[in-house]
């Protein structure tokens, strides 16, 4: 099975398109955040995004869309990462001039949530992106592309979802227990992270 990618559902383009475009003519946006501008005016082609349906359309799409899912704690610390992880929210990753933009709409109404250009979401794009290049020159993975956040402990990890063989690859990170770029799979992830989760569990792991 090839990588894939899973697909919004109905509504969430629309969603985007009627918040963004008059979100990025903010004067402060403009001037703190252009990725962002540049990001929201694109957003108005709404059901005429051209979003990625599998890797060999990326470099050519307008966007990414990809599931985030959302890991509490507790979850973490039981070793229960694939099935303890909740969907929370739908984005859709697209380039600018000024680095990649993720907007993102609850996945509970798919009203919008938020828009942000961080480090995690430009790192997301790219290993994405090679693994295209990875695809088309040796066969590369398989799996579903998904995301992975861990808010308690500031963690963002891309997720190639595939049942019995999740592949966890650090993005943006606050624990030194996690290498970005490395690949993990789910019983290497709880072992590197579940002393900190404890830790942070227990009101121990703060400052």
């Amino acid at each position: 099975m090839p990588i894939t990618f899973a697909v919004p559902p109905a509504g969430v383009a629309a969603a985007l398109a009627e918040t963004l475009p008059q979100l990025g003519r903010s004067a402060a946006i403009e001037m703190r955040a252009p990725a962002i501008t540049e990001a929201a005016g694109r957003f108005a082609l709404g059901d005429q995004l051209n979003v990625a349906r599998n890797l060999e359309e990326v470099a050519a799409s307008d966007a990414i869309a990809t599931p985030v899912y959302v890991l509490g704690l507790d979850q973490l610390i039981a070793g229960n990462v694939a099935a303890g992880a909740k969907l929370a929210l739908w984005a859709h990753i697209m380039p600018t001039n000024a680095g990649a933009v993720s907007a993102e709409v609850s996945a509970a109404d798919t009203k919008f949530a938020q828009i942000s250009n961080g480090i995690a979401i430009g790192r997301f794009r790219n290993a994405v992106t090679r693994m295209a290049t990875e695809e088309a020159v040796e066969g590369g993975a398989d799996g579903e592309v998904a995301q992975l956040r861990i808010p308690a402990l500031q963690l963002t990890l891309l997720w190639l979802r595939k049942a019995g063989a999740d592949s966890f690859e650090p993005l943006e990170v606050s624990s030194p227990a996690l290498e970005v770029g490395r690949h993990y799979s789910e019983k290497e992830l709880v072992a590197a992270l579940h002393d900190e989760a404890q830790a942070r569990a227990a009101g121990q792991g703060d400052g």
